[in-house]
């Protein structure tokens, strides 16, 4: 039976566990605890297999499994850490994460980075203009501003590897930021310089390296898409969850 390798991440201040895979680099599943993220893993898999197959990323898999097949499912490292990973929040580096990127490594990832922006783009035609300012709940961010997150955070994961990084253009559109802040990853990604391959830097409480990058690029705008899906599909439903929001529009990024 093919196997499919994750790396786990559980949070000692609330159980909760993220499952990430290095092939390809992304987030497999979440859930309150170990068990539960296995088990939605577990009905995770024909999905991120279907995602492949559909971006021509298949190639990414160590051992690939046909379709309507289900892999097993085998930890290979966890990270347990102070505080909560149930909401998202992540802060482990994997021994994984230091195997330096091999130059025929980039294409394949770099098309996946490809492809998962292009999914999160299914939604610009689909959100309202009177959508951007809705959220789901008072401490969740809109939708707008969601977008705006991950446009920064493209920027911020290159700020802790990189210092040099260039001053990009100014720009109030969210669309228009998350095409300058990729653009920019894509080049610095994709031009690794050979002594940067399998170099590690440290930034504030986390190590980086470029592996590391694509894992965390890859987990969070999957991670983002769907909760932008999700509240978007509230909004658009009416329903009582839907709370309007005083700021405007398309808001700029907060970081």
């Amino acid at each position: 039976m093919p196997k499919l390798q994750v790396y786990a991440e559980i949070g000692l201040d609330d159980g909760g566990c993220l499952l990430f895979t290095f092939d390809p680099p992304g987030l497999l599943a979440r859930g309150r605890s170990f068990d539960e993220a296995m088990e939605v893993g577990r009905s995770e898999v024909r999905a991120l297999r279907r995602f492949l197959a559909q971006g021509g990323c298949l190639g990414l898999l160590q051992e690939a499994w046909g379709e309507g097949q289900s892999p097993e499912i085998v930890v290979a490292e966890t990270v347990r850490r102070r505080g909560r990973v149930g909401n998202g929040g992540t802060r482990a580096t994997f021994k994984r994460d230091f195997v330096p990127v091999r130059p025929e490594d980039t294409p394949g990832l770099l098309g996946l980075m490809r492809h998962m922006r292009a999914t999160l783009w299914t939604l610009k035609d689909r959100i309202p203009p009177e959508a951007y300012a809705f959220r789901s709940l008072p401490r969740r961010g809109a939708i707008g501003e969601q977008l705006a997150h991950i446009a920064a955070c493209d920027r911020w994961y290159l700020s802790c590897f990189w210092d040099d990084l260039p001053r990009l253009r100014r720009s109030r559109d969210v669309w228009d930021k998350l095409v300058l802040n990729r653009d920019l990853a894509l080049e610095k990604l994709g031009n690794l310089a050979p002594e940067e391959c399998g170099a590690a830097r440290k930034a504030g409480q986390q190590t980086w390296t470029p592996r590391k990058l694509f894992r965390r690029f890859l987990y969070h705008e999957r991670f983002h898409r769907d909760t932008v899906e999700r509240d978007l599909a509230l909004f658009l439903a009416g329903g009582e969850n839907r709370r309007e929001l005083t700021f405007p529009p398309n808001p700029s990024a907060a970081r």
